[in-house]
């Protein structure tokens, strides 16, 4: 069971991050004009400063019910009206319970779409198609075929699911959706935008049962050019629930009881392997950003406690779903430019200049330069990414040129004022590929079939500048929740590493120092995989830091600590209010 605090403890209002996005939302520029109030109500969070537009998304919002507290399943200790996790949850206004109304209205959906649902869908249910997915997936937003055309081009298929047609506007289902915006993956559990009915029954694309979904068809030329596209609503059968590991040793010729049952479909995913790569390549060359990071994965036992922490294992499967994805996600925002259609794209700005030249300046001081030009590309990110990667202190460094990177975020953009996305290198890029668990996904799916209905009838209704005010406070609406989904998510993911080591205060661990400051030491604790804080009270009171150097000056005692070198440290004491292990020297 997860740990409590005391009773005398000091309970913080939110664990420390809530007033970073609060601080964060009051400095974006002016004119949508938004802000977060700290000391709203129980949907606070939420509460856009929205009035003079009539308040439509929060009022919307803000009448959904209450719906913090237990969760019906999963880990005990989000059964726990008291636990930390759900404390903390709470702290990022995440929805973890589902009201009656939702469950009522979900549960009177059928288990399976039945032919009369069928309607005027393309029939696709003869064409092979199959997921991809982690281990432990649950939700399957989309499914994936590929096959030669006898001109030589190659047609690939991205079959995403249509919650459109099940979650209609003003529908309960609906506003609670827009309440989440987004569903919440923790380290043991998932907090969904649509209750499990649909995101793991009706709605995911499980293997051997019919779904109702959205076919984006491209085809490819040998140059890997998308030289057309056909978007169609229709119904498929996936052949195969595959796995990332399972298609990765398929490829890599292992002979896995995995591999060998994904043989009947071994030639189709070797074509979609190839056109990954190629995809790659043009992206790279194109300008996009190429970051290939580490993320952490808990292994917990039986009673659901951390037992270990480990780096997760990255397949190139994984690059493969993203390029198609990215394909399909690419196709349909240049299908609303061509239809003169304002929608919702995700954008990803590049960093103001001041901002760029600053952290230029601070690089500088170890060693990597950031090319002196009007305008950075994802490229060139990379290529500083590559350069950190060969020094010994490349996780800092990493650190600092991300910094020369902006958040993305969503926003409404016409065929006039085309979204752009600094990352990924492309213009007109939104979200289209996972409707399941992004409420702008959602959005879009639903102006693609209006539009396919009756074009001039929707550019007559986004010529009314109430509802393109509503999109706007929708987008904006998305992207704060996206953000504290993954603030959240970090956050329980810091709880779970604090209870895991919190008995073993006292013990002193091998470690690699991460990032000096003149604040203090962070390091990751090698015995453990996890970083702790070496703060600067523990090493003296005359400290320095000189580029990725820290010196003190203790007494007659000088000692120096470097970036990327070994350390040994005790642990001192676990903070769970900042989420933060704090050390000493061993």
């Amino acid at each position: 069971m997860s740990k409590k605090r005391g009773e005398g403890d000091q309970k913080p209002k939110t664990f420390g991050s809530f007033a970073e996005l609060a601080g964060k939302a009051k400095s974006e520029p002016e004119g949508r004009g938004w802000s977060i109030e700290t000391d709203a109500d129980e949907e606070g969070l939420d509460a856009l400063d929205l009035e003079e537009r009539g308040g439509g998304v929060r009022e919307r919002i803000a009448n959904r019910p209450k719906s913090q507290g237990p969760m019906a399943d999963g880990p005990a200790c989000y059964q726990d009206e008291e636990s930390d996790e759900l404390e903390l949850l709470a702290s990022f206004r995440v929805r973890t319970v589902f009201p009656a109304d939702v469950l009522q209205e979900a549960a009177s959906l059928p288990p399976d779409p039945s032919e009369a649902d069928w309607g005027a869908r393309v029939d696709l249910r003869d064409r092979v198609v199959f997921t991809i997915d982690g281990d432990d997936a649950k939700d399957y937003d989309d499914a994936i075929g590929v096959r030669e055309l006898p001109d030589g081009e190659l047609e690939v298929g991205v079959h995403i699911a249509d919650v459109s047609h099940y979650v209609q506007p003003g529908s309960l289902l609906d506003e609670e959706a827009l309440a989440r915006a987004t569903s919440v993956y923790l380290p043991d559990q998932v907090v969904p935008m649509l209750p499990e009915e649909l995101s793991n029954g009706l709605c995911s694309v499980v293997e051997g049962r019919p779904r109702l979904v959205f076919s984006v068809l491209m085809r490819f030329n040998s140059a890997g050019a998308r030289v057309g596209t056909e978007i169609h609503k229709s119904v498929i059968q996936s052949r195969k629930r595959c796995t990332y590991r399972g298609v990765q040793e398929l490829l890599d010729g292992v002979s896995s009881d995995e591999a060998q049952d994904l043989e009947e479909i071994a030639p189709d995913l070797r074509l979609l392997a190839s056109w990954a790569r190629q995809q790659q390549g043009l992206r790279e060359r194109a300008g996009a950003m190429r970051i290939s990071s580490t993320e952490r994965k808990f292994v917990f036992d039986t009673e659901g406690e951390v037992e270990a922490v480990v780096d997760a294992p990255r397949y190139f499967t994984m690059a493969l779903v993203e390029e198609t994805a990215l394909a399909a996600n690419q196709a349909v925002g240049d299908r609303f430019v061509e239809l003169g259609v304002p929608t919702i794209y995700r954008v990803h700005p590049e960093k103001d200049p001041e901002e760029i030249a600053a952290v230029a300046k601070a690089l500088l001081e170890h060693g990597l330069r950031v090319p002196e030009k009007e305008r950075l590309s994802g490229r060139d990110i990379s290529r500083l990414i590559r350069e950190a990667r060969r020094k010994k202190n490349a996780d800092a460094l990493i650190g600092r040129i991300m910094g020369l990177v902006e958040r993305a975020s969503y926003a409404v953009h016409d065929e006039e004022n085309q979204a752009e996305h600094f990352g990924l290198a492309k213009s007109r890029y939104l979200h289209f590929t996972s409707p399941i668990r992004r409420y702008p996904d959602l959005i879009v799916h639903r102006w693609l079939e209006r539009v396919g209905q009756d074009l001039a009838g929707a550019r007559e209704d986004l010529a009314a500048s109430a509802l393109i005010d509503d999109l706007n406070d929708t987008a904006e609406h998305c992207s704060i929740r996206s953000e504290m989904a993954d603030m959240a998510s970090r956050s329980v993911g810091d709880l779970k590493i604090c209870q895991f080591l919190d008995p073993r205060v006292g013990e002193a661990f091998l470690s690699k120092v991460i990032r000096v400051s003149p604040g203090g030491i962070e390091v990751h604790m090698t015995d453990v995989n996890v970083r702790g804080f070496l703060p600067r009270r523990a090493l003296g009171d005359r400290v320095k830091v000189q580029g990725s150097t820290l010196k003190v000056l203790a007494g007659r005692r000088s000692l120096s600590f470097s970036e990327g070198h070994a350390i040994k440290v005790r642990l001192h004491e676990v903070d769970f209010l900042r989420l933060q292990l704090l050390l000493e020297l061993a």
